[in-house]
């Protein structure tokens, strides 16, 4: 599909993306390609041919780029993922296990995308929700956890309605294959391929030598619920604090109806990409 109108997103907390965004913007426009900058930018950039809201983002734009790490393509995904938005990944962070270009790769990455020159990745996300209260949704995860108290809560978790575990420790994340990468990963949880229709679930420090994480199908039901005899309960949807909880509470996770669709203009493979990342590769090392 032809490129003709661009959304950037940034974080607005980092001041030096700003120049970065605005070379972006200008080649774009010598291109003869509309750029409209998130009005969080305003102030930091230029702002192409205008700011705009995200919401509007969602209706007029051809692709997204995001600049920054994973939590702004995350952003990204909350705010246009669920209209089908395409987004391209920046990276002007550390790791940036979702971005596909950097910031030394601007012309060549604008150049693929007015070709057409890229391949659309579509991944699963989660939708959630506290008791009856309003959905959230979650391209990489949903954490619950104790918060800043250095107490253990318990944890129990059903599949659907079979009870599958219950212990006590920090919490548990429920991730999607896309974020079995992130904080899942960090907390002992698998590397799993994006393309896989399923559902992680890692406790995060539980006070028992045999649990472990677990994958199941994608289309289970996942509820969590989660006691303490404190208040300082923390649940959050992709690093975003997404509901105060309270002992007692019951979370339902599910897969979501939409996918978000990310661009792959490198055509990297995922294991090239953990190879490249993680650096798993002896010849990375060099």
């Amino acid at each position: 599909m032809p490129v003709k109108r661009i959304g950037i997103v940034g974080n607005p907390q980092r001041r030096e993306i700003a120049r970065t965004i605005d070379r972006f913007a200008d080649m774009a426009r010598k291109s003869r390609v509309e750029v409209w900058v998130d009005e969080d930018l305003a102030g930091l950039c230029r702002g192409g041919d205008g700011f705009c809201k995200r919401e509007a983002m969602r209706q007029g734009a051809d692709v997204v780029v995001a600049f920054g790490g994973d939590g702004t393509i995350l952003r990204a995904a909350a705010a246009v993922g669920a209209a089908g938005v395409p987004i391209l990944g920046v990276n002007l962070g550390r790791l940036g296990f979702l971005a596909e270009a950097g910031a030394d790769e601007l012309e060549g990455s604008l150049e693929r995308l007015l070709k057409g020159d890229y391949r659309v990745e579509e991944r699963m996300t989660l939708e959630g929700r506290v008791g009856d209260g309003r959905p959230f949704f979650a391209l990489n995860d949903v954490v619950i956890e104790k918060g800043a108290c250095s107490r253990v809560v318990s944890i129990e978790a059903w599949m659907s309605d079979e009870q599958v575990s219950a212990f006590s420790g920090n919490g548990i994340v429920v991730a999607t294959p896309v974020g079995s990468t992130g904080y899942s990963l960090s907390a002992g949880g698998p590397v799993v391929h994006p393309s896989l229709d399923a559902i992680i679930l890692t406790p995060i420090c539980p006070h028992s030598l045999s649990m472990r994480p677990l994958i199941v199908p994608g289309d289970q039901v996942v509820r969590v619920r989660v006691r303490a005899d404190h208040s300082e309960l923390m649940l959050a949807s992709d690093g975003v604090t997404a509901s105060p909880l309270k002992s007692g509470d019951e979370i339902s996770v599910h897969r979501a109806a939409h996918k978000v669709k990310l661009i792959n203009l490198k055509g990297l493979s995922f294991y090239e990409l953990l190879s490249r990342k993680l650096a798993w590769s002896l010849n990375g090392r060099d």
